[in-house]
């Protein structure tokens, strides 16, 4: 299975999204230690030039012939600069294939309902531990992984406003799920485990005595709740 935490947490806010945005402090480390070779590159092609190199092999979404135009040299050169400072990386096809992939999970953090689940789910929920689920043009977008248990993503339907508390319909999801995640109005959700909504779903009431208020704006069902 695939994680999502790989799109960097940058690419969270709203003028990064579908950017290539690459630590290139990161990068900068897998490169073996040449300052002469650094400095005759840079007397070439500008100050800093180096560093712009290692950060654009090491986006798969970087054709090897952009980076040629950028540098006024030709692909093979690309090519032999990639195979020289970054050993081993993918290339090829196996680029390509992780570009779409990238892509791939640019286009789900865009889709706002999976978008505000994983910007909740992340304070409470160490890297790695969200897996995607495969879809027939990338990845599903109402249902992960979490752990070894299925979350299903739905959006709770909300009453007509008027005087007293917020009412919410929480619908059932069709399918096999461990646990639900539902978006109420606002930054607000909940989050709690699926067998405690009934067949035909439930009304939720946003006040204190509600049986589900203690789901509203945690995470605390996965620790709490035994499956």
């Amino acid at each position: 299975m695939e994680s999502v935490d790989d799109v960097r947490a940058d690419d969270l806010r709203s003028d990064h999204v579908g950017s290539d945005h690459v630590d290139s402090d990161d990068v900068g480390r897998t490169a073996p230690g040449r300052p002469r070779w650094v400095a005759l590159f840079e007397d070439r092609y500008g100050v800093g030039s180096h560093q712009r190199l290692l950060v654009s092999l090491a986006q798969p979404c970087t054709t090897f012939a952009d980076i040629a135009s950028r540098f006024g040299v030709t692909r093979e050169r690309v090519r032999q600069w990639h195979a020289q400072l970054l050993p081993g990386a993918p290339s090829g096809h196996r680029r390509q294939q992780l570009c779409r992939v990238q892509r791939q999970k640019r286009k789900l953090l865009e889709e706002p309902l999976f978008r505000s689940f994983y910007q909740h789910a992340r304070p409470h929920v160490s890297a790695g531990r969200i897996q995607l689920l495969r879809a027939r043009d990338g990845f599903r977008t109402r249902s992960v992984r979490l752990d070894d248990r299925t979350v299903a993503i739905l959006r709770a339907g909300q009453s007509e406003a008027g005087p007293g508390p917020v009412a919410y319909r929480l619908h059932r999801y069709r399918g096999p799920a461990d646990f639900v995640y539902y978006h109420l109005a606002g930054s607000n959700y909940l989050f709690l485990p699926s067998h405690v909504i009934p067949p035909g779903g439930a009304r939720f009431l946003d006040e204190p005595e509600s049986t589900y208020r203690r789901f509203k704006n945690s995470f605390a069902a996965l620790t709490s709740f035994s499956l």
